[in-house]
């Protein structure tokens, strides 16, 4: 029997406009016009036994929140955005911050309340404000690592969700199309999960308070930290940043610049020799006075080990810092 053509009949709020030749599951799709002007696409049985009315509209437009108060937000207007199902409507905080919140977060039984401000001290207002490529535009409800997470806009035109930290910090100055474009010779050269380029750098981030990278204060003591090959090494608490400094500088000489140095020597070799000596390293140990590091670049049993000092030898070579290079 020939199907029905359902151009033309009312569903509800939909009205169906024609047949598509797109299908969803093996069944064709019949484009519907909503009464409030959306266009949606249907199967056929879902017209036909009505087990939908309309393009969703129903379900949000007898909400109007602009103007309620809720907690510290007052809601400003409705964006013609969503997050999921849920439309997004612009509040400002009591704090002067203005966010987007998604309907059923203003709504439901503990709804948002407040910019994030509430939680601790009053969030930096860095909107308008540029970071590398990166212009803020406006913080989200978002946090990472307990920062608020903005909305920016990239120099060319993608919009990304940054955290505070990151910003600040430097380690995010684009939507990622600026490491697109970095000349070749600039390129991240990653060996066994390890960045050379970074251990390379010996820059000291903004935020630091030490001056030290891997020196930070914490309850009245000094803690100094090591990472490398995607590990974190704990290298002690101390009185005295200073001590904590040396301790850090030595493991930085024993990892990142014996790692750098090995590295820069079989990078020089030609490609027949990488071939058949593939750069590799192996740390052992977990702290600065048993650290033994081994890599195996060399043509006969291609052993280097470089161990950390313990106390009394670290005492006696000052000058020399962090190793002592054995085999």
């Amino acid at each position: 029997m020939k199907a029905v053509d359902l151009s033309g009949k009312r569903f509800g709020k939909l009205t169906v406009l024609k047949k598509t030749e797109q299908k969803r599951k093996g069944s064709f799709l019949w484009l519907c016009r909503c009464d409030c002007g959306n266009e949606i696409l249907l199967e056929r049985y879902k017209i036909e036994r009505e087990l939908v009315h309309s393009c969703g509209c129903s379900r949000t437009s007898s909400i109007d929140l602009t103007g309620k108060k809720i907690g510290k937000l007052t809601v400003i207007r409705k964006l013609n955005e969503k997050k999921g199902s849920n439309y997004l409507w612009l509040c400002r905080c009591d704090c002067g911050n203005e966010i987007k919140v998604p309907t059923s977060h203003l709504t439901r039984n503990n709804p948002t309340s407040s910019c994030g401000c509430s939680k601790g001290k009053k969030s930096e207002d860095i909107s308008n404000q540029k970071f590398g490529r990166l212009l803020a535009i406006c913080p989200t409800e978002k946090r990472l690592a307990g920062s608020v997470v903005w909305e920016c806009v990239c120099d060319c035109g993608n919009r990304i969700e940054v955290s505070l930290n990151q910003l600040k910090s430097g380690n995010v100055k684009s939507c990622g199309c600026l490491v697109h474009e970095h000349d070749p010779k600039e390129t991240l050269h990653y060996v066994e999960q390890t960045c050379v380029e970074s251990l390379r750098s010996k820059e000291v981030r903004k935020d630091n308070t030490s001056g030290c990278t891997g020196v930070r204060k914490q309850k009245g003591k000094w803690i100094a930290q090591i990472s490398f090959q995607k590990v974190r090494y704990f290298l002690g608490a101390f009185e005295k940043k200073e001590d904590a400094i040396f301790v850090r500088k030595q493991a930085e000489h024993l990892l990142h610049d014996s790692f750098v140095d090995a590295y820069d020597k079989w990078s020089r070799k030609d490609l027949e020799y990488k071939e058949k000596h593939p750069f590799k390293i192996v740390v052992s140990g977990s702290n600065i006075d048993d650290f033994e590091v081994k890599f195996s670049n060399e043509e006969s049993d291609g052993l280097f080990i470089y161990r950390g000092m313990n106390e009394k030898e670290s005492k006696q070579r000052k000058q020399d810092r962090c190793l002592v290079l054995a085999g």
